[in-house]
């Protein structure tokens, strides 16, 4: 069983880093893109609220627009925070609404280029946290930053990305915090100052129950909340 759990981590590691740009020349892979091109401006796409989305966004929305809507699911919830100028920041990933029904998931949380985010190894860019409650007796977690062969997205919003990974073989995960990070706010950051916390979608992310029901996925990708970190 532990050399089982210790390829199934494996694997795991070497996905979240083709997710995150970290295989091509040591730190890049085909996740990431070229510098972004010229485009021209279109009427931004908004989600049922009218609220205006990203692109990445918006292609999610183009993916889960025909599978059945729930009425209810997991939601998925980035903190808001305070901290001082060139303070470390925590910042919690919560869920609510999937006790006991997801055994999966892959995401891709965005942050401002200004912000470090903490590493437990610099050189392979695995990112520092602390797991919560909703993984306790998870089969592995892997947590990565994504600092290399940004999407254009990510580039012209001067963004970069933080991705975990992280799934269950015999339990299911729960409700409460999946994970803190940790982020260095820049030391001259003026009181006042928000930065905002969001997420980047790609195809390859996902989060599943066991049944891998696309309603549940769907249900958790249109409902991601936001959140913030604001200096004090």
């Amino acid at each position: 069983m532990k050399r089982k759990l210790l390829s199934l981590i494996a694997v795991m590691a070497a996905s979240a880093a083709v997710f995150t740009g970290c295989l091509d020349s040591g730190k890049s892979s085909s996740a990431g893109t070229t510098a972004p091109e010229e485009t021209t401006a279109s009427e931004p796409f908004t989600n049922d609220e009218g609220e205006e989305l990203s692109e990445s966004m918006e292609l999610m929305y183009v993916k889960f627009r025909d599978v059945p809507a729930l009425e209810s699911g997991p939601v998925i919830k980035i903190s808001d925070t305070t901290a001082k100028p060139g303070e470390i920041a925590e910042v919690t990933v919560s869920l609510t609404g999937a006790d006991n029904q997801w055994n999966m998931c892959g995401i891709h949380i965005t942050y401002p280029d200004v912000l470090e985010c903490q590493l437990s190894n610099a050189e392979e860019l695995y990112a520092l946290y602390e797991p919560g409650d909703a993984v306790r007796n998870n089969a592995g977690f892997v947590a990565m930053d994504w600092q290399d062969n940004l999407a254009p997205e990510m580039v012209r919003e001067h963004n970069k990305s933080l991705f975990f990974t992280t799934m269950f073989m015999d339990t299911k995960g729960h409700d409460g915090d999946i994970a803190t990070f940790y982020f260095k706010v820049p030391d001259d950051a003026q009181p006042g100052t928000v930065y905002k916390l969001s997420y980047y979608y790609m195809d390859s992310d996902m989060f599943r129950d066991e049944q891998s029901d696309m309603s549940f996925e769907k249900y958790a990708f249109e409902h991601l909340q936001d959140g913030s970190i604001t200096i004090r």
